[in-house]
């Protein structure tokens, strides 16, 4: 009886210990199958999210990207107007300063030009620019910002760089007018270098000749002559340049001047010593 007993239990024993060791085989086995199984519904998702997925979140991002690029362009686009706009206020203020040293190295030129203009005949009175011009065809002169004050009187010498410019007529306090040598009402003694050809040349009536109204020697100038100023009727000092002879007709011939009428800026207003 107690062996039969003894053999019922130990049979229990390894019913119970086989019945594990299965469970711990097929519970092994399903660890593995699933382990698989989750590989393989990973990569499937992964396959799927790749092909149906990105598409369509590509498709609901690509409007936000879109805006963000946009917004990025239009604070670069702000930007380069702001630099531009600052870039453009230094241009203009660099070109003030180049049109202000520009005119200021011409205003030099030509003041070297003056101080070198006047020989040691002629005493200098004053330097003077120009205010305005009176530039029509019969009549021709400008004002000058010097005036009674300035020790300028009538029928004074005015000169520049390139020759005799005129006479001053008419000065006021602060002012004076200049006939130029090319007014009609204009008339000087002049001479030839070459021979001392002495006559008297008026402003011719094209406006930019002078034509001689007396000649003191039979003998015409020739084309190419110098002509500066004779001295003889003492309203303009002598040897003062005046033109060169371009043209001679019968017993008329005509004179070019020097000076560029266009073009005065200043002059001086000279004596003699």
């Amino acid at each position: 009886m107690a062996l039969s007993f003894k053999v019922k239990a130990i049979s229990r024993k390894r019913l119970i210990k086989n019945i594990s060791l299965s469970f711990i085989f097929l519970f092994s086995v399903i660890l593995i199958l699933f382990s698989k199984s989750d590989y393989f519904f990973v990569n499937k998702f992964k396959s799927i999210s790749n092909t149906y997925l990105h598409p369509i979140t590509s498709f609901i991002v690509s409007p936000v990207k879109v805006a963000s690029n946009l917004q990025t362009q239009f604070y670069e686009f702000r930007n380069l107007k702001i630099e531009n706009k600052i870039l453009k206020e230094e241009i203009m203020r660099l070109k003030k300063w180049q049109a202000l040293a520009i005119h200021n190295s011409s205003e030099n030129r030509v003041l070297k030009k003056l101080l070198n203009a006047t020989n040691n005949d002629l005493s200098l009175v004053k330097t003077a620019s120009i205010l305005s011009r009176n530039d029509f065809l019969y009549s021709k002169m400008v004002i000058i910002n010097a005036g009674l004050k300035d020790g300028i009187i009538t029928e004074m010498a005015v000169i520049n760089h390139r020759g005799l410019v005129g006479r001053t007529i008419d000065p006021s306090i602060n002012n004076s007018k200049v006939l130029l040598l090319t007014d009609p009402n204009s008339s000087i003694s002049v001479k030839t270098i070459s021979n001392e050809n002495h006559s008297i040349l008026r402003g011719a009536d094209d406006g930019i000749h002078l034509v001689s109204a007396f000649n003191k020697s039979e003998k015409m100038p020739k084309v190419g002559d110098l002509v500066v100023t004779s001295g003889s009727a003492q309203v303009f000092p002598a040897d003062i340049l005046v033109g060169k002879i371009v043209k001679v007709i019968k017993n008329n011939f005509y004179v070019l001047p020097f000076v560029d009428f266009k073009k005065i800026d200043y002059v001086q207003i000279v004596e003699t010593k």
